[in-house]
């Protein structure tokens, strides 16, 4: 769990963002079976304060990029419109193979991923940010 960076510290607290690197069962894994849809499940929570003044969207996305030879990848995003509620959570897909299933030869098949959660109104970023940095998963 990371806090949500905002521009205000009055509009912060409690701001928190979790996210979960599911494998094709749906559990939490550090090492992917990516011949299958994986998943990763985000949460996050602002104050009521910032519930009331924030508009917009929120978006969600994820990047794998290789440690040594390898692709980074893109490996997906969602986004979730501003409600004026203080809780909101998002699941983003990841086709299989999206990540190469068996790496190539020369490849580490193992990858930093991140997710990171952005804040847009009007379509501009805003200030508003959180990133969600996972331990190297490996592809296997």
């Amino acid at each position: 769990m990371v806090e949500i960076q905002f521009p205000n510290v009055l509009l912060a607290p409690p701001s928190t963002f979790t996210a979960v690197l599911n494998d094709n069962n749906g559990n939490p894994s550090s090492v992917l079976d990516a011949g299958t849809d994986i998943t990763v499940d985000a949460n996050w929570e602002i104050s009521q304060l910032a519930a009331l003044l924030l508009g917009g969207e929120w978006e969600v996305a994820a990047y794998a990029e290789s440690i040594g030879p390898g692709p980074e990848v893109k490996l997906g995003a969602v986004t979730v419109p501003l409600n004026g509620g203080t809780t909101y959570s998002a699941t983003i897909t990841v086709p299989a193979t999206t990540l190469p299933n068996p790496p190539a030869a020369g490849e580490s098949g193992a990858y930093k991923v991140v997710v990171l959660l952005t804040h847009r109104n009007f379509g501009q970023v805003s200030d508003v940010s959180a990133i969600v940095e996972f331990p190297v998963v490996r592809i296997g």
